[in-house]
């Protein structure tokens, strides 16, 4: 579509093309966290009101198969609209100007929700660390301030990094990523390797005094499936893993070659899904369901024990050991790097429809990244770390800010729905599999949304995740609101116009 002078910011973004194939596939890869999914599920598991039946091999391959039209939609997408901004642009475009400010509300939402996950995932990451150190030989224990510190940390490296170039964050995060899976894939192989008779002599030696293989698994009975079991922990993916597709789309105007922009997504859900899937069978295999189960669930044991740790007690190899416990605070490192480049294309977006203020999308003339849109996600995250750790103390307070991106990824399901209906020069076939998978992937996260509301003492329901998601809503519609005002008085433009018109590259 043609560009009218004066609707977007300006007539380019100014972003360059800097991101390859394994790039694009490596941030959907540590956008969709699974090492730090293997390392927390207990937390998860320990809140459920029943363990039976919850068999995570079984929860993931269901929990993939739901997630299968949203991939469909995100791939045809990306595809035929490769814009900053990704779900954002498709949304706001087919919802047009009248409801702009039901879908800046949900976006805004959506983005801080997602600096509330990389809070989350900050704090996961300094919890990882505290439990793999004392495997190394260091006895190191955080209090609330020094984890509070350490968490911001973390963040605070990765968005440094991409403030001195796009092209510096992008490496950095395909690196971490590229550790974490060989980690994660070195751990695996440990898992099925060793004897079980070595594995649960190792774990004997790890668990806490009072415990010991044989009594946890003595704690289990019932049976190793069933589909309710399977379906309590579906939202546990839905948090850390299948549906967070979108950091390839986010970034799709920066990516170089089409079959990178067409395959990334598939590529990376595929990938996952395998070793997620394999994690969680590796961790039966070695030790068995029963005591796998009981184990990740008991409170005065997961702390300690978990996936990574299993696999560094059992390597018996002090380099392999080292490898694992690294790579396992490496993947928490990843998401982080990942949510640096993501979130900011996402103000970025939001600033070219000139909704949030210029200074979001504006590049710094020596570095070339919007430094302003960095430094609010920095100041924002640090700012949901510091309440998270003096409220709560626990990275699962957050949970329940899922519920604005689910709604807001419901939508884009209906987004896709429209899109083919008014896109005729596409193919019927394309036009089918889109519509389908859109009207699927709403279904899906619909039912999302309704766990998540209808279960709050499992998946974080409390008035810090609630009062996050309500006040972000509530800024992004006044942001529209006011920012529609501002243009048209002091510029002429209406801003809404820009909400049917395909953003430029």
């Amino acid at each position: 579509m043609e560009v009218k002078s004066g609707v977007f910011l300006r007539e380019s973004t100014g972003l360059v093309k800097e991101a390859g194939f394994w790039d694009a596939v490596s941030i959907n890869i540590a956008n969709m966290s699974i090492g730090a999914a293997l390392g927390t599920v207990g937390f998860t598991l320990m809140a459920l009101p029943s363990l039976v039946g919850v068999n995570l091999v079984y929860a993931s391959l269901l929990a993939f198969l739901l997630s299968i039209p949203q991939i469909i939609v995100y791939t045809l997408l990306t595809t035929l609209i490769p814009r900053t901004g990704g779900d954002y642009v498709w949304l706001s475009r087919a919802f047009g100007p009248r409801l702009a400010w039901l879908i800046n509300g949900l976006v805004m939402a959506f983005v801080i929700q997602a600096l509330a996950y990389y809070a989350l995932i900050a704090i996961a990451g300094v919890f990882q660390l505290e439990s793999v150190l004392p495997l190394l030989g260091f006895n190191v224990t955080f209090n609330t301030w020094s984890m509070i510190g350490a968490a911001i940390a973390f963040f605070a490296v990765i968005v440094t990094a991409n403030i001195l170039g796009t092209r510096y964050g992008l490496r950095l995060m395909t690196i971490l990523t590229s550790i974490s899976l060989l980690g994660l894939v070195l751990a695996i192989a440990v898992l099925f390797i060793t004897p079980r008779t070595a594995a649960i002599a190792a774990v004997n030696r790890l668990l806490p005094s009072g415990y010991s293989y044989t009594s946890l698994s003595s704690g289990y009975s019932g049976p190793y499936f069933t589909w309710s079991g399977a379906f309590m922990v579906i939202p546990f993916f839905a948090l850390y893993v299948y549906p967070w597709l979108m950091a390839g789309p986010a970034i799709a105007s920066e990516i170089r070659g089409k079959s990178a922009i067409k395959f990334n997504v598939p590529t990376a859900a595929i990938t996952t899904m395998i070793l997620a899937t394999l994690g969680f069978e590796a961790l039966y295999y070695s030790l068995g369901f029963k005591f796998t189960t009981e184990a990740l669930a008991n409170p005065n044991v997961n702390a300690i024990l978990n996936f990574w740790t299993v696999a560094m007690a059992i390597s018996n190899n002090a380099i392999i050991k080292w490898l694992i416990g690294l790579s396992s605070v490496v993947w928490y490192l990843a998401v982080l790097a990942y949510g640096a480049i993501v979130v900011v294309r996402y103000w970025f977006a939001l600033a070219f429809d000139r909704v949030w203020p210029s200074a979001f999308a504006q590049l710094s003339p020596r570095f070339g990244t919007p430094i302003y849109a960095h430094i609010t996600d920095l100041v924002v995250t640090a700012v949901l770390i510091v309440a998270t750790g003096i409220f709560y103390q626990t990275f699962t307070a957050l949970y329940g800010t899922e519920v604005g991106p689910l709604t807001y990824l419901a939508l884009v399901g209906i987004a896709a729905v429209i899109i083919a209906m008014r896109r005729r020069e596409l193919s019927n076939r394309v036009r089918i599999a889109l519509a389908i998978s859109g009207v699927l992937q709403f279904l899906v996260f619909l039912y999302l949304d309704y766990e998540f509301l209808a279960y709050p003492q499992i998946w974080g329901g409390n008035w810090l995740a609630y009062g996050v998601i309500m006040g972000a809503f509530v800024l992004g519609v006044a942001a529209y609101m006011v920012s529609r005002v501002i243009n048209l008085r002091r510029y002429g433009i209406d801003i809404s116009v820009s909400y049917i018109e395909i953003p430029p590259e």
